[in-house]
């Protein structure tokens, strides 16, 4: 089964610009609103809740 189009496209971004995410400043709140909360969206997690 391939991923969800929402995953490769989160994942394509992140590989996009990996330096900008690792970069000390981004923080969680950014990482959560930007990646992790559509990532389990995705998957069909109720994460906004």
């Amino acid at each position: 089964m391939p991923p969800p189009p929402e995953i490769v496209a989160l994942v394509n971004r992140f590989a996009d610009h990996g330096s900008t995410y690792r970069w000390p400043g981004y923080n969680e709140a950014q990482l959560r609103k930007e990646f992790l909360n559509p990532f389990f969206a995705a998957l069909g997690w109720d994460v906004y809740k």
